[in-house]
């Protein structure tokens, strides 16, 4: 081998190293970013009650508040217009077991095909956030963007979704399936360990 064939050789894995160092420093900010999606409440040693996306490494009563919207999975499944209209005031649906106007709000949104995040209140913790997200007491209740939607009341929740920009009838194809319900809290032993910066 020539000198000028291993030199272009040499240059050719700089170049590609060089090239992946961006990708590398990007893996912890998307470790980070992984993290985020939830907000956590909890007791700090003073016995005060507080909220963020990192809690301390001696948090106690650590709660998980699940606020996740829609995955990427599922909204690169859907139309343009709903997709825009999801992306800019996300529906997220409030339910609890044994509850028919729960199930009748849920059909709604399906049969008018917005896709939607469910929550489903079983505890306390879950009863006192969605007071504090929502000032609701009872479910069923959604969020339009951040305005709650207090009580099923279709001509209600038809203005709103209207306004938001879903469509008036469902483009989602038949094969569309919207993401299975999950609690809005969830006990944590620990505080997840951050990423390195």
């Amino acid at each position: 081998m020539n000198v000028s064939t291993a030199l272009s050789r040499l240059v050719a894995a700089a170049m590609i190293a060089v090239l992946q160092l961006p990708a590398m420093a990007q893996a912890p900010a998307d470790t980070d970013k992984e993290l985020r999606k939830f907000l956590y409440r909890w007791t700090d040693a003073r016995g005060q009650i507080n909220y963020g996306d990192r809690p301390p490494p001696d948090a106690q009563n650590l709660l998980r508040i699940d606020l996740r919207q829609i995955g990427e999975q599922v909204q690169s499944l859907l139309p343009y217009q709903v997709r825009r209209a999801a992306s800019m005031y996300p529906v997220m649906l409030f339910t609890a077991g044994k509850c028919p106007p729960c199930t009748t709000a849920r059909e709604f949104l399906v049969k008018r095909g917005v896709p939607f995040a469910e929550r489903t209140i079983e505890s306390g913790d879950d009863s006192l956030e969605l007071k504090r997200l929502t000032q609701a007491e009872g479910v069923p209740v959604a969020t339009v963007g951040t305005a709650p939607l207090i009580g099923f009341d279709p001509d209600e929740w038809n203005i709103a979704l209207d306004a938001s920009g879903y469509p008036k009838t469902s483009q989602l194809t038949v094969n569309f399936k919207q993401e299975s319900a999950r609690p809005l809290t969830q006990k944590e032993k620990t505080p997840p360990p951050l990423a390195k910066q």
